[in-house]
Parts: structure tokens; C-alpha cells; sequence
């Protein structure tokens, strides 16, 4: 077992020779890589590339003692150490060691050994939470202490340390990426597009600025979930699970300018919530959306053939099962899909649309957490100084100050969050032509959007179901035509027609 560092592995292997030739002993002979150069002491013997193999049973035979130049360069940890060295003298074989001179056939060469390899192992425990306490420093501080850097970021050399920084090449991807989930993309739609557009993976991204070659890896729906649901695109500090990390005070640390504005952040953070589970990217446009105006069950698409053709049909669940709950018929599909998309756009076609922006509220906690800190910590310090002699007139001047300041903030009214519509400078049409069928789906669900259908006629709609119009909004749109009829409960695009014109309680088709 050799070490680069330390020891050069020349002068190892002189000494190992030394003593072969000394003690009349004949070396086996090896290669270069089973020297386990620049293999860690923390790898378990059994493990080791060069090592391991020479512990099986083809090759034991080969072999009756291994020598090492140094105790630490075969393990850093007891239990290793004793459960090697328990497996060589099971099979009759023996361990040298030349650094220290150890003879491990007596209990009291044991006994040094394991004494040496403890301190082996707590050097090495040392130095590792040494490592892990600077980089978790770095990190709740907001600076870069190595590893994988949250994409659209990067590294960037400060004053003192590294810091982070928005990536001139993959931060304008990640706006994109929340653009297009805000113009209600589906989730499918966006990875089919970073795909078809070659850009590298988070993963690979951090392999190219580290000068790897990338691999060959393709985006996921749950990558770009995480990235939209993630804080990081704010310029938040965030830990491997992706919550943000906070001070003492619980406030969150942010590291860098941020990749997007906090509206188009809360507006992903709604939808994904809308949306828990990840839907498939061939949904169906009306899923959620189309009811059976018979038993009310939500309808679903199922495909029939005839001679050499085959055609789309919509119905509920029943009647696709035909369990005999429901006796309604099938739709055609296509049919009912392009009457609602022209309905909608004769309607509101040319009117922008509308999206909700969060004006974010304060509720002070944050201040009333940090002057709360500051009050505590100066009581601890002027009860000391006190006790020790020294003047306190000063930090008493400054406890008055903090306590009347928490007394101010304590009398604060919380602002609540709100949510207020704003134009978008696009028009429906504009925006329904850019969106696919999932992302057709979701705005239709998102604005409450209900159809109920029938290939028979619908009986008369009663009182307690037409919802009430308010400002003179259209809340319906009845299609009646030959085998399809359609009541079009237009949920909060009523919002945009009052916008364009006011409109009767309900719009026929024929």
C-alpha cells in the first residue's frame, strides 16, 4: 500500500524491498495499480481497487504476508483494522508493517497497532468535521464552499472567498423556464424543449464549468419541478433537499441577485401546488375539465376502430366501462375539442389576458426576531461587564433603544399579502395558439373553465345550478347542435369578457 503524498511510492517500495531481501523473503509481483495510490485510508482493505482483488479466494494462495510502508495507508478506522486483521489470521496469513516496526504474532504488537490505527482514525474524523463545519460556514454565509452550484449560477471569485453569481449563459434559461410554466406550459412541454434545445442538465452544466466532458443525460419532469419550486432561483441559500437556509434569526440568506422576479416565483409556486403529482405529458386537453351531463362523472377519451381508421370518442367512466351506471353515449372527441377552443375564441380571442401578481405582505417577525436577539444579548453582556467592573452606561443607552424599538414593532399591524390582476400584453388567442394540450388544460382548469356535455339533449338548467352573473358577466355558454350539446360554465374568463364588452347571463351557439 503506497502514498504519493507523504512518501514517495519509489522509496516505499525501496524499503519494502529492503526488508523482503533482509528477512529472505520473496515479493509477488505487482502492477502499478495495485499500488492504491491516492486511494483514501477511509476505504475498507476488501474495497480497495488494488487491494480487494488480491483478498479472494482465487489468489490466496499466492501470497502469505501483506506489507505496507505505513499502518495509515492500508485503513484510518479500528473496526476496519481489527476486522482485516482478524480475517488474515483466520486463513493463516500475516500483516508487516514498516512504519511503525509492528509485530502483529504477539498481543502487544496487536495491542500498539490498534492504539496506532485509533489515532489514525481520529486524525482523519478531525479533519473531516473540520471540512464539514467550514463548508456548512460557507454555505449559511451565503458563499461557495464547493460542489454543485444550483443552475443558473456560478462561482465567482470575491474579495475574500467565493461568492455565487448569476450565469450569464443558463440564468436567462432558467427565466424561460419560469416564463413559460407562467404562460401555462405543461411540465413535459418545457423538458421536450430544454431537450431539443441541447442545453446540458444541471448536472452537466457543473461538469462543463468544471472542463469534464458532459454525458449523455437528458431533462426530466422532475428536474424542472425542482427548479420551479425551488428558492435557489431567488438567490436563496438552499441545502441538498432544496429548503432555504436561515441565520440565527431565522431569516433567509440570500447569496446572489436573483433569476427571477418573487411574482413569477409565488405564480409557479401556485401551480405547482394545484398540481402535486406530475401529469402525463399526453393528457388529454379537457381532462378535468369535460362532465358527463348525465351522472355528472368526469369524461375521458377512448378510441374505437372501423374498418382501417380509428376515431377518438369522449365519455364517462361508466360508459367507457359500460358497468350500467350510466347510459349517456359517447361523443365524439375532436369535435367537442374544437367547439369549445372556437367558442372561447369567438368569445375573448382578442382580449388580453390577465394573470394574478402577488403584492407581498409583512407580518415584522423577521425584526421582531432580530431585536428580540439583540435584547437578550445585550442583557447577557451587561450582567457580565457589570460583575466585572466595567461601564455599562453605554450598552444600557442601547438596551433602551431596543426595547422601545421591539415595543414599536410589537404595535405594528401585519400587511396581509394580496393578489391583484394585472394585463399581460397578450392576447387570449395569442396565448392559446402557444400553448400545447397540457398547458391548454391547466389554464382552463386554473381558471375555473367547466364544460357538461351531452350527445342528447340537456334538460333545462335549474336555478340552483346557473352560477349568479356578477357585473353583467356571461357566466355560460349553451352549444346546442346535432349530437352535441354543451353547457361552457366559463368560471373566471368571465373576468375577460366584461373586460371586452358587457355580455347576456348566457350565449347560445347553434
Amino acid at each position: 500500500m503506497l502514498d504519493r503524498n507523504s512518501t514517495s511510492p519509489e522509496r516505499q517500495l525501496n524499503e519494502i524491498d529492503t526488508f523482503a531481501r533482509l528477512g529472505d523473503h520473496e515479493l509477488v509481483p505487482i502492477i502499478e495499480g495495485d499500488y492504491d495510490l491516492d486511494v483514501s485510508g477511509s476505504v475498507p482493505p476488501f474495497e480497495r481497487p488494488g487491494l480487494g482483488p488480491w483478498l479472494q479466494a482465487d489468489r490466496l494462495d499466492l501470497w502469505d504476508a501483506i506489507c505496507v510502508a505505513k499502518l495509515d495507508r492500508l485503513t484510518r478506522s479500528l473496526f476496519d483494522f481489527v476486522t482485516f486483521t482478524t480475517w488474515l489470521e483466520a486463513r493463516g496469513k500475516t500483516l508487516v508493517c514498516l512504519d511503525p516496526m509492528l509485530d502483529l504474532s504477539t498481543p502487544a504488537g496487536r495491542a500498539f497497532a490498534s492504539i496506532t490505527v485509533s489515532f489514525a482514525q481520529f486524525e482523519r474524523e478531525t479533519i473531516a468535521a473540520r471540512v464539514r463545519d467550514a463548508w456548512h460556514k460557507l454555505r449559511d454565509s451565503g458563499k461557495y464552499g464547493g460542489g454543485q452550484v444550483p443552475f443558473g449560477y456560478r462561482p465567482v471569485k470575491l474579495g475574500k472567498g467565493w461568492g455565487y453569481e448569476p450565469d450569464p449563459v443558463y440564468g436567462p434559461i432558467v427565466a424561460e423556464i419560469f416564463d413559460r410554466y407562467s404562460r401555462y406550459e405543461s411540465l413535459g412541454s418545457i423538458t421536450r424543449w430544454l431537450n431539443e434545445s441541447a442545453i446540458p442538465t444541471p448536472w452537466n452544466a457543473t461538469r462543463l464549468r468544471g472542463t469534464k466532458p458532459a454525458k449523455a443525460t437528458l431533462w426530466r419532469t422532475t428536474s424542472v419541478r425542482k427548479i420551479l419550486a425551488s428558492t435557489a432561483s431567488l438567490g436563496a441559500t438552499v441545502r441538498t433537499d432544496g429548503s432555504p437556509v436561515r441565520d440565527a434569526d431565522g431569516v433567509v440568506v440570500y447569496r446572489a441577485d436573483k433569476l427571477v422576479e418573487r411574482d413569477v416565483w409565488e405564480h409557479a409556486q401556485a401551480r405547482l401546488a394545484a398540481n402535486p403529482v406530475v401529469a402525463k405529458v399526453n393528457s388529454w386537453p379537457l381532462t378535468g375539465v369535460a362532465f358527463c351531463g348525465a351522472c355528472g362523472a368526469s369524461m375521458y377519451t377512448t378510441t374505437a376502430n372501423y374498418g382501417d381508421k380509428q376515431y377518438r370518442y369522449l365519455g364517462c367512466v361508466h360508459s367507457i366501462q359500460r358497468d350500467g351506471m350510466c347510459v349517456a353515449r359517447r361523443v365524439i372527441a375532436d369535435e367537442l375539442e374544437t367547439t369549445i377552443s372556437d367558442e372561447l375564441l369567438a368569445l375573448v380571442g382578442d382580449v388580453e389576458v390577465t394573470e394574478d401578481r402577488l403584492i407581498p405582505g409583512r407580518d415584522f417577525s423577521a425584526d421582531i426576531i432580530q431585536v428580540s436577539e439583540q435584547i437578550g444579548h445585550l442583557y447577557g453582556e451587561i450582567q457580565r461587564e457589570a460583575i466585572a467592573g466595567v461601564d455599562i452606561r453605554e450598552k444600557q443607552a442601547t438596551l433602551k433603544q431596543a426595547e422601545q424599538e421591539l415595543r414599536r414593532l410589537m404595535a405594528l399591524k401585519p400587511v396581509e399579502a394580496r393578489v391583484e390582476p394585472v394585463l399581460t400584453g397578450v392576447t387570449f388567442r395569442q396565448n392559446w395558439a402557444s400553448l400545447d394540450d397540457m398547458g391548454r388544460n391547466g389554464f382552463l382548469r386554473s381558471h375555473g373553465v367547466r364544460a357538461v356535455v351531452s350527445r342528447d339533449e340537456l334538460p333545462p338548467v335549474k336555478h340552483h345550478e346557473v352560477p349568479m352573473p356578477s357585473q353583467g358577466m356571461a357566466p355560460m355558454v349553451i352549444i346546442d347542435r346535432p349530437k352535441l350539446h354543451v353547457r361552457i360554465y366559463l368560471g373566471t374568463l368571465g373576468d375577460m369578457m366584461h373586460l371586452a364588452s358587457a355580455m347576456p347571463a348566457a350565449v347560445h351557439s347553434s
